[in-house]
């Protein structure tokens, strides 16, 4: 059986120790967080040993992050602030490194310079026993080059971000593609509009999940379905009228329907 798990960020509505303790009470087994902030990160640390919550993967800032394929000083910024991630992942015990490799419509090719740097990333990972899972934005170039080049025998995998398949990719499914490589999943809905990425919780939106049940099974995915809401907090108005705890039922029965029709 699937474990389950949720994003947490620090702006969440509800405080980040009530939603943390809410979550471990609805029956998630793990979370990931975003981004380098070493305090935010450490305090989630301690608090999910305390919960018996697994502390599964640390996004890295993708910001920038075609900056990495160019030369220049800025591109020599992403590559520190990806090995920071990796760095953070290893001190703390998180396993996985989620990364994006493009941003936006024109990004860049893979090229020799953003290959360097990369590989230095992975390498960096790879001492620390950290997987870098690679996630889908709108392009499919820069992943399909990189999943090539590190093959099933490094500490590179992808990431299925079953939302951005659905707004970003026109049409295109990515298990077919890189199935075999997936070591975890973003599970979010959305309308299926190209670029509107609304980040809900499954079956709120119009994405079909019987197929991505069906992906799932088809490719024998073992990892953990990893929720990644758009969370309530201020200047948001997505699920503000639930408390903590309606909340938190809501998202786990959400992704349990998922784990519980994927199995069949």
């Amino acid at each position: 059986m699937n474990k389950i798990g949720i994003n947490i960020r620090p702006n969440i509505a509800y405080g980040v120790d009530p939603f943390t303790e809410s979550i471990a009470s609805a029956g998630f087994d793990s979370f990931f967080t975003y981004g380098n902030n070493r305090e935010f990160i450490s305090h989630l640390a301690e608090k999910s040993r305390s919960l018996g919550l697994s502390y599964e993967a640390l996004h890295a800032p993708a910001d920038g992050i075609n900056d990495l394929w160019l030369p220049g000083e800025k591109g020599d910024e992403t590559e520190k602030l990806l090995k920071e991630s990796v760095s953070l992942a290893s001190e703390f015990g998180i396993g996985t490194v989620i990364m994006h490799v493009s941003s936006k419509e024109n990004c860049p090719h893979v090229t020799d310079i953003g290959l360097s740097r990369f590989d230095s990333v992975v390498n960096c990972a790879a001492k620390s026993g950290i997987t870098v899972a690679i996630e889908n934005q709108r392009k499919l170039g820069n992943i399909a080059t990189l999943l090539e080049i590190y093959g099933k025998d490094t500490n590179v995998g992808f990431c299925w971000d079953v939302g951005h398949e659905k707004c970003f990719a026109n049409g295109r499914e990515y298990m077919p593609l890189f199935g075999d490589r997936c070591v975890l999943t973003h599970i979010h809905d959305n309308g299926c509009q190209y670029n509107i990425d609304e980040h809900l919780l499954p079956f709120d939106g119009r994405i079909d999940f019987r197929r991505t049940a069906q992906l799932l099974h088809d490719y024998a995915y073992k990892g953990t379905l990893m929720l990644e809401i758009d969370l309530p907090h201020e200047g948001s108005d997505k699920y503000s009228e639930l408390s903590t705890a309606q909340f938190t039922a809501k998202a786990f029965a959400a992704i349990n329907r998922l784990r519980i029709i994927s199995e069949y």
